[in-house]
């Protein structure tokens, strides 16, 4: 009897999700100071409406707790890449904000970056890969926790 190839694939999707985010935060790191993390939140502050995001809806996009997420702020903050605001309307929270600084370092690190996604994931797929691929991360992502 053949091993069910779901089992089989998981530890190659694991090893392999690891070994690329390590090489596109080292590379990141490398050319232009940031964690890949840095690079993440700067992007989803940079599709926001006004570049800004309460920090709830970061944490639930990065998957991060709230005092992980507060580290991640305050060290974009020290640098000047995020500052925090207030959320007027409702007092109930903080908004993590892109700065002109941010959106900059954003600017200079996308190329490079784009650059060696390509390489390291795009080139190694087709068209029907992506769609495939894309189809079922939708699914695991939707998954929810155990059954």
């Amino acid at each position: 009897m053949s091993p069910d190839p779901r089992w089989a694939a998981w530890q190659p999707f694991i090893e392999t999700s690891v070994q690329i985010q390590t090489l596109l935060d080292e590379d990141l790191r490398r050319r232009h100071g940031l964690a890949l993390a840095d690079y993440q939140v700067l992007l989803l502050l940079s599709h926001a409406p006004q570049h800004r995001l309460r920090m709830g809806e970061i944490a639930d996009a990065m998957v991060f707790s709230s005092s992980r997420l507060s580290y991640q702020i305050d060290k974009l903050g020290r640098a000047g890449l995020v500052r925090r605001e207030r959320a007027d309307a409702d007092r109930r929270g903080n908004f993590a904000c892109l700065t002109d600084v941010g959106m900059t370092a954003l600017s200079a690190a996308a190329d490079d970056h784009l650059a060696l996604v390509q390489t390291l994931f795009v080139e190694k797929l087709s068209p029907d890969d992506g769609r495939a691929l894309l189809a079922i991360l939708s699914r695991l992502s939707g998954g929810g926790g155990a059954q």
